[in-house]
């Protein structure tokens, strides 16, 4: 069962709260460091997925702009090959010339199209991840704070 980050943040409060206390030394406590060190290794370990994922957005979207930028490559490559074997006379090359052009724009406005919903989508998931993070901040913030009291 997996134990939930509030919970491990509870345990780490009370370590803190059952702390021996230091006299003279204006509210300052003796814990168990090593179980205190435990507490915060299980934190880590059990990060929110989204942090994870987040990760993985970042990674991944420089593949992914990779990849669009191969396919339009590719796609252009295709459409310069096929005119250049359409070079027999003057009214056919113009067609190709024609035709390789249109292909080119149509790969260059896919291309784009494809970067573009690629950047919104990862700022999309960015955008909750920031959010998710915030929010665990602010948890880890008020748990702080309460420490202090």
């Amino acid at each position: 069962m997996a134990v939930s980050i509030e919970a491990m943040l509870e345990a780490l409060e009370e370590l803190l709260e059952e702390g021996m206390s230091v006299p003279l030394s204006g509210g300052k406590r003796v814990v168990d460091i090593e179980e205190a060190r435990d507490i915060i290794d299980d934190i880590r370990i059990n990060m929110p997925q989204e942090i994870l994922q987040a990760k993985a957005i970042v990674q991944d979207k420089a593949q992914i702009m990779a990849k669009a930028a191969r396919e339009a490559e590719e796609v252009v490559r295709r459409a310069e090959e096929r005119a250049a074997h359409l070079v027999d006379n003057e009214e056919i090359v113009l067609k190709a010339t024609a035709k390789a052009k249109e292909i080119e724009q149509t790969a260059q406005n896919q291309a784009a199209q494809l970067k573009s919903t690629v950047a919104q989508y990862c700022d999309n998931l960015l955008t909750q991840t920031q959010e998710q993070l915030k929010k665990s901040f602010d948890e880890v913030k008020l748990v702080k704070e309460n420490l202090k009291k």
